[in-house]
Protein backbone atom coordinates (compact mmCIF):
# COMPACT_ATOMS: atom_id res chain seq x y z
CA UNK A 1 0.00 0.00 0.00
CA UNK A 2 2.90 2.36 0.76
CA UNK A 3 4.43 1.63 -2.63
CA UNK A 4 1.09 2.25 -4.36
CA UNK A 5 0.71 5.55 -2.47
CA UNK A 6 4.14 6.69 -3.72
CA UNK A 7 3.26 5.70 -7.30
CA UNK A 8 -0.12 7.46 -7.38
CA UNK A 9 0.66 10.66 -5.45
CA UNK A 10 2.72 12.41 -8.19
CA UNK A 11 -0.16 11.98 -10.67
CA UNK A 12 -2.58 13.93 -8.46
CA UNK A 13 -2.13 17.64 -9.16
CA UNK A 14 -3.37 20.40 -6.84
CA UNK A 15 -3.90 24.13 -7.27
CA UNK A 16 -5.47 27.00 -5.34
CA UNK A 17 -7.38 29.96 -6.75
CA UNK A 18 -7.42 33.31 -4.94
CA UNK A 19 -9.30 36.32 -6.32
CA UNK A 20 -7.24 39.53 -6.14
CA UNK A 21 -8.53 42.65 -4.42
CA UNK A 22 -9.50 45.53 -6.74
CA UNK A 23 -9.34 43.27 -9.83
CA UNK A 24 -12.16 41.65 -11.78
CA UNK A 25 -11.78 37.87 -11.40
CA UNK A 26 -14.06 35.62 -13.43
CA UNK A 27 -14.28 31.91 -12.62
CA UNK A 28 -16.24 30.14 -15.35
CA UNK A 29 -17.79 26.99 -13.88
CA UNK A 30 -18.15 24.09 -16.32
CA UNK A 31 -19.65 20.61 -16.12
CA UNK A 32 -22.39 18.35 -17.41
CA UNK A 33 -25.87 18.47 -15.90
CA UNK A 34 -26.21 16.39 -12.74
CA UNK A 35 -22.69 16.72 -11.32
CA UNK A 36 -23.73 19.35 -8.77
CA UNK A 37 -22.47 22.40 -10.66
CA UNK A 38 -24.94 25.00 -9.34
CA UNK A 39 -24.60 23.77 -5.74
CA UNK A 40 -20.80 23.95 -6.12
CA UNK A 41 -21.13 27.59 -7.20
CA UNK A 42 -23.17 28.23 -4.04
CA UNK A 43 -20.42 26.61 -1.97
CA UNK A 44 -17.68 28.63 -3.67
CA UNK A 45 -19.67 31.84 -3.12
CA UNK A 46 -19.83 30.98 0.61
CA UNK A 47 -16.13 30.00 0.72
CA UNK A 48 -14.79 33.08 -1.06
CA UNK A 49 -17.10 35.44 0.81
CA UNK A 50 -15.72 34.10 4.09
CA UNK A 51 -12.08 33.70 3.07
CA UNK A 52 -11.31 36.48 0.59
CA UNK A 53 -13.71 39.23 1.56
CA UNK A 54 -14.03 40.42 -2.05
CA UNK A 55 -17.46 41.31 -3.50
CA UNK A 56 -19.09 38.36 -5.29
CA UNK A 57 -21.52 38.21 -8.20
CA UNK A 58 -23.12 35.01 -9.49
CA UNK A 59 -23.78 34.99 -13.25
CA UNK A 60 -26.62 32.75 -14.47
CA UNK A 61 -24.96 31.65 -17.72
CA UNK A 62 -26.97 28.43 -17.99
CA UNK A 63 -29.89 30.10 -19.77
CA UNK A 64 -30.90 26.82 -21.40
CA UNK A 65 -32.33 25.31 -18.21
CA UNK A 66 -34.90 27.56 -16.51
CA UNK A 67 -34.39 25.70 -13.23
CA UNK A 68 -30.66 26.55 -13.31
CA UNK A 69 -31.45 30.28 -13.21
CA UNK A 70 -33.87 29.79 -10.30
CA UNK A 71 -31.35 27.60 -8.45
CA UNK A 72 -28.60 30.18 -8.84
CA UNK A 73 -30.91 32.96 -7.61
CA UNK A 74 -31.70 30.79 -4.57
CA UNK A 75 -27.96 30.32 -3.83
CA UNK A 76 -27.39 34.06 -4.27
CA UNK A 77 -30.17 34.85 -1.82
CA UNK A 78 -28.93 32.34 0.76
CA UNK A 79 -25.35 33.64 0.54
CA UNK A 80 -26.48 37.26 0.33
CA UNK A 81 -24.63 37.90 -2.94
CA UNK A 82 -25.81 39.58 -6.12
CA UNK A 83 -27.00 37.51 -9.09
CA UNK A 84 -26.91 38.70 -12.70
CA UNK A 85 -29.50 36.84 -14.76
CA UNK A 86 -31.37 37.32 -18.04
CA UNK A 87 -34.49 35.55 -19.15
CA UNK A 88 -34.65 31.83 -19.87
CA UNK A 89 -33.36 31.10 -23.38
CA UNK A 90 -31.33 34.31 -23.52
CA UNK A 91 -27.74 34.74 -24.68
CA UNK A 92 -25.38 33.33 -22.01
CA UNK A 93 -22.51 35.44 -23.35
CA UNK A 94 -24.53 38.60 -22.62
CA UNK A 95 -25.03 37.47 -19.01
CA UNK A 96 -21.27 37.05 -18.50
CA UNK A 97 -20.67 40.40 -20.26
CA UNK A 98 -23.09 42.20 -17.91
CA UNK A 99 -21.72 40.46 -14.79
CA UNK A 100 -18.16 41.48 -15.75
CA UNK A 101 -19.27 45.09 -16.30
CA UNK A 102 -21.15 45.14 -12.98
CA UNK A 103 -18.08 43.85 -11.14
CA UNK A 104 -15.80 46.39 -12.84
CA UNK A 105 -18.22 49.17 -11.83
CA UNK A 106 -18.09 47.89 -8.23
CA UNK A 107 -14.30 48.27 -8.26
CA UNK A 108 -13.44 44.58 -8.59
CA UNK A 109 -14.32 41.24 -7.04
CA UNK A 110 -15.20 37.73 -8.10
CA UNK A 111 -17.73 36.64 -10.72
CA UNK A 112 -18.74 32.96 -10.42
CA UNK A 113 -20.38 32.13 -13.74
CA UNK A 114 -22.63 29.14 -14.38
CA UNK A 115 -22.69 27.53 -17.85
CA UNK A 116 -24.87 25.02 -19.65
CA UNK A 117 -23.91 21.35 -19.51
CA UNK A 118 -25.97 19.49 -22.10
CA UNK A 119 -23.19 17.29 -23.40
CA UNK A 120 -25.42 15.16 -25.64
CA UNK A 121 -25.51 18.18 -27.97
CA UNK A 122 -21.73 18.50 -27.92
CA UNK A 123 -21.10 20.68 -30.99
CA UNK A 124 -23.60 23.34 -29.89
CA UNK A 125 -22.28 23.28 -26.33
CA UNK A 126 -18.66 23.63 -27.45
CA UNK A 127 -19.50 26.55 -29.75
CA UNK A 128 -21.44 28.29 -26.97
CA UNK A 129 -18.61 27.78 -24.46
CA UNK A 130 -16.02 29.11 -26.89
CA UNK A 131 -18.08 32.28 -27.33
CA UNK A 132 -18.50 32.71 -23.55
CA UNK A 133 -14.78 32.04 -23.12
CA UNK A 134 -13.89 34.89 -25.50
CA UNK A 135 -16.22 37.31 -23.69
CA UNK A 136 -15.04 36.32 -20.19
CA UNK A 137 -11.41 36.80 -21.25
CA UNK A 138 -12.07 40.41 -22.25
CA UNK A 139 -14.03 41.20 -19.06
CA UNK A 140 -11.60 39.80 -16.48
CA UNK A 141 -8.45 41.60 -15.33
CA UNK A 142 -5.22 40.14 -16.66
CA UNK A 143 -4.43 36.76 -15.09
CA UNK A 144 -7.76 36.72 -13.22
CA UNK A 145 -9.80 34.49 -15.52
CA UNK A 146 -10.04 30.80 -14.59
CA UNK A 147 -12.11 27.85 -15.80
CA UNK A 148 -13.23 25.36 -13.16
CA UNK A 149 -14.63 21.98 -14.19
CA UNK A 150 -17.04 20.28 -11.80
CA UNK A 151 -16.74 16.49 -11.80
CA UNK A 152 -18.69 13.91 -9.83
CA UNK A 153 -16.03 11.97 -7.92
CA UNK A 154 -18.10 8.77 -8.15
CA UNK A 155 -17.59 8.60 -11.94
CA UNK A 156 -14.49 6.95 -13.34
CA UNK A 157 -13.87 6.82 -17.09
CA UNK A 158 -16.99 8.88 -17.70
CA UNK A 159 -15.50 11.73 -15.68
CA UNK A 160 -12.30 11.58 -17.68
CA UNK A 161 -14.29 11.75 -20.95
CA UNK A 162 -16.10 14.85 -19.67
CA UNK A 163 -12.79 16.44 -18.70
CA UNK A 164 -11.40 15.73 -22.17
CA UNK A 165 -14.35 17.42 -23.91
CA UNK A 166 -14.24 20.60 -21.82
CA UNK A 167 -10.44 20.79 -21.76
CA UNK A 168 -10.31 20.42 -25.54
CA UNK A 169 -13.07 23.02 -26.05
CA UNK A 170 -11.72 25.90 -23.95
CA UNK A 171 -9.00 24.59 -21.60
CA UNK A 172 -9.64 23.78 -17.93
CA UNK A 173 -7.58 25.37 -15.13
CA UNK A 174 -8.87 23.42 -12.12
CA UNK A 175 -11.31 20.68 -11.10
CA UNK A 176 -13.91 20.76 -8.31
CA UNK A 177 -14.74 17.21 -7.17
CA UNK A 178 -18.30 16.80 -5.89
CA UNK A 179 -19.95 13.96 -3.95
CA UNK A 180 -16.62 13.30 -2.30
CA UNK A 181 -18.35 11.89 0.78
CA UNK A 182 -19.53 8.93 -1.30
CA UNK A 183 -18.24 5.41 -0.70
CA UNK A 184 -17.48 4.93 -4.41
CA UNK A 185 -13.88 4.54 -5.51
CA UNK A 186 -13.51 7.78 -7.46
CA UNK A 187 -10.04 7.66 -8.98
CA UNK A 188 -10.80 10.47 -11.43
CA UNK A 189 -8.26 12.85 -9.78
CA UNK A 190 -5.50 10.37 -10.60
CA UNK A 191 -6.49 9.89 -14.24
CA UNK A 192 -7.26 13.60 -14.84
CA UNK A 193 -3.83 14.47 -13.47
CA UNK A 194 -2.01 11.70 -15.32
CA UNK A 195 -3.75 11.98 -18.72
CA UNK A 196 -4.64 15.68 -18.89
CA UNK A 197 -2.39 17.30 -16.27
CA UNK A 198 -5.48 18.84 -14.64
CA UNK A 199 -5.13 20.01 -11.03
CA UNK A 200 -7.82 19.67 -8.35
CA UNK A 201 -8.90 22.74 -6.38
CA UNK A 202 -11.87 21.84 -4.13
CA UNK A 203 -13.85 18.89 -2.84
CA UNK A 204 -17.55 19.02 -1.99
CA UNK A 205 -18.33 16.74 0.93
CA UNK A 206 -22.02 17.25 1.65
CA UNK A 207 -25.15 19.29 1.02
CA UNK A 208 -24.45 22.42 3.10
CA UNK A 209 -22.60 25.53 1.91
CA UNK A 210 -19.86 24.86 4.48
CA UNK A 211 -19.23 21.41 2.95
CA UNK A 212 -16.35 22.56 0.76
CA UNK A 213 -12.63 22.10 1.38
CA UNK A 214 -9.40 22.80 -0.49
CA UNK A 215 -8.24 19.60 -2.16
CA UNK A 216 -5.53 17.56 -0.44
CA UNK A 217 -3.62 15.12 -2.67
CA UNK A 218 -2.27 13.21 0.33
CA UNK A 219 -5.72 12.68 1.86
CA UNK A 220 -7.23 11.81 -1.50
CA UNK A 221 -4.68 9.10 -2.37
CA UNK A 222 -4.79 7.69 1.16
CA UNK A 223 -8.59 7.43 1.07
CA UNK A 224 -8.61 6.10 -2.49
CA UNK A 225 -6.18 3.30 -1.60
CA UNK A 226 -8.16 2.58 1.56
CA UNK A 227 -11.28 1.94 -0.52
CA UNK A 228 -9.55 -0.42 -2.94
Amino acid sequence: MDALYKILLPYVKVTSLTPKKDKVSIYLVLGVNGVGKTTSIGKMAHYYKEKSGVPIILAAGDTFRAAAIEQLKFHGEKNDVRVVAHQHGGDPGAVIFDAGDAMAAAGGGLVLADTAGRLHNKENLVRELQKIDRIAKTKASEGCYKKILVLDSTTGQNGLRQAEVFHEAIGVDAVFLTKYDSTAKGGVAVTAGKELNLPMVFVGTGEKYEDIAPFSAENYVREFIGKM
